[in-house]
């Protein structure tokens, strides 16, 4: 018994040991974010935009939230900054994945918003996946793809190019504006091309644009070949506060759109409960299941205790009962004869027969006795015993 308690504490102790350590590294993995796609707002290593996110939550009058909800529902418009970081090369003339979600980008711009798309970069610090290197290969992406989404590229006048030959890591300032810096890191090979007269050229990487924006019905684009200056990186080595500002805009309301990363929220059934307020239901209703289920493995008469005598006969009702005591008590070969006797004992005269008819019931019976046992039909004998007894 000592072995065995020692060897059920030892388990349960490595059990525990396990499932904390399970618990740290879910927990870690969740602090640091990496679960996440580059550059989310939820990602907290190089490569993510907490950082930012959380900059300008702490910001006075400023509200931040992320929108894992789908684009057709985002019903904001003037004052609210539509921030899209990540997006690949080959999404950005069309970010949303169906003709409604890019319907409802250009119409959160045309109300009065501000919609902020900028290229998925390459982090300094981490190795490039394969998808960005499959990336590169592209020369040109195409305007108007019927087999494509609505593009915006369309709409708007844009072209995103690989510029292979571009080197300078320098990003110069086109405009006159002295709030913006005069230069920028830029560490993207991508620039803007076949722009149309409505787009304001901000910044220019060996004259190929990879800052640009343009009004746009009530409200305004702002189109960037890398995300990079966003990254949880570049604020820590080198940050640009003024062009995010400037990049976010006169906005009361920041919205980081992580759907376009393939981050969505669908509730379920607990959502659901939790939304309508139906807990105290489902709690009923678990209630009752689990009272159904004990009522089904539990049962409430105590048993019977068959161990008070041998003289106990055990049966299922009264009828049972009945033949059990029959079959003992009875030899099935004089079953007829003791019916007919009981019945002159007890419903002879009740019944008003004849002694005609008792005399008739009784030779019917001496007849059926006289042959073999094996030749005997105790059931069809009583019939006719009874058919007798009812004549009038």
């Amino acid at each position: 018994m000592k072995r065995r308690g020692s060897s059920l504490l030892i388990a349960a102790v490595v059990s525990l040991m396990f499932f904390g350590g399970l618990y740290r590294l879910f927990e870690l993995r969740f602090a640091s974010g990496d679960i996440y796609p580059p550059s989310s707002s939820r990602r907290a290593d190089p490569v993510g935009a907490r950082a930012l996110y959380q900059a300008l939550a702490l910001q006075p009058g400023l509200t931040v939230r992320q929108n894992l909800d789908r684009l057709p529902r985002l019903q904001d418009g003037p004052g609210t900054t539509l921030v899209l970081l990540g997006v690949a090369p080959n999404d950005v003339q069309h970010p949303g994945s169906s003709f409604q979600e890019n319907t409802a980008l250009l119409e959160f711009v045309q109300r009065g918003g501000r919609l902020v798309l900028a290229v998925e970069h390459e982090s300094l610090e981490l190795a490039t996946n394969a998808v960005r290197r499959a990336l590169r290969t592209f020369a040109s992406l195409p305007v108007g793809a019927t087999n494509q989404p609505r593009h915006l590229g369309s709409d708007l006048g844009y072209v995103l190019l690989y510029g292979a030959e571009i080197t300078n890591a320098i990003a110069e300032r086109l405009v006159p504006d002295k709030t913006l810096p005069a230069t920028l890191p830029w560490t993207s090979s991508w620039c803007l091309t076949n722009l149309d007269t409505g787009w304001r050229a901000v910044y220019a990487r060996d004259e190929k644009v990879v800052i640009t924006e343009r009004a746009w019905g009530a409200g305004s684009v702002v189109l960037l070949t890398s995300d990079y200056l966003f990254s949880n990186e570049a604020l820590r080595t080198a940050p640009q506060t003024s062009l995010i500002s400037w990049v976010i805009g006169p906005a009361r309301t920041v919205i980081f759109d992580e759907t376009h990363l393939g981050l969505s929220l669908e509730p379920g059934v607990a959502g659901l409960l939790i939304k309508y307020r139906l807990g105290g239901a489902a709690f009923g209703l678990l209630l009752l299941a689990g009272l159904h289920v004990w009522r089904s493995m539990v049962r409430f008469n105590p048993p019977l205790d068959t161990a008070a005598g041998d003289g106990v006969v055990q049966g299922r009702g009264s009828a049972a009962g009945l033949l059990n005591i029959l079959r003992r008590a009875v030899p099935p070969a004089d079953l007829t004869a003791v019916c007919l006797t009981e019945w002159r004992a007890t419903h002879a005269r009740r019944a008003q027969a004849t002694d005609r008819r008792v005399a008739d019931a009784q030779d019917c019976l001496n007849l059926e006795m006289e042959r073999p046992p094996k030749d005997r039909n105790p059931v069809d004998t009583y019939r006719r015993l009874a058919r007798i007894l009812r004549s009038r």
